[in-house]
């Protein structure tokens, strides 16, 4: 069971990276809100800076759509060994319950990132593997 829903949420994520190629082209990127969260989102140098900016910024209008970009450069810096593998449940689980951030064409593979207990322990080669789906 455990592995017909982890195939199954593989497959939406790699359909959701071919219909998938948002950018922000809309949105005002000069803002000190929308710069937070492209911090944050892309686990950017400072973003452990911006967690409580994040607490005084609105949450009634999204202001940052998630790419798979976006969610290739955190895992890049995972990767990397800038940012802890420890953090990204607590990451992945931010980005989905933010008002400010949307999160709608990555869903599934934030929902694999905030769900360990549900897709297994989470590991260097599984965030590898994720990467090369949404490339």
């Amino acid at each position: 069971m455990l592995i017909g829903t982890a195939i199954d949420l593989l497959l939406a994520i790699r359909t959701e990276h071919e219909i998938s190629n948002v950018m922000n082209n809309d949105i005002d990127n000069t803002t000190a809100h929308y710069q937070d969260l492209a911090t944050l989102v892309r686990f950017a140098p400072g973003y452990q800076n911006v967690y409580t900016r994040l607490m005084n910024y609105p949450q009634d209008q999204s202001c940052y759509v998630v790419s798979n970009v976006d969610i290739c450069a955190a895992l890049r810096q995972v990767l990397q060994g800038q940012v802890d593998i420890d953090e990204i449940e607590l990451w992945a689980n931010l980005l989905e319950m933010r008002g400010d951030i949307d999160h709608s064409h990555v869903e599934g593979v934030l929902y694999a990132l905030s769900n360990p207990e549900q897709m297994g322990e989470l590991t260097l080669e599984k965030i590898s593997q994720l990467m090369a789906l949404l490339q």
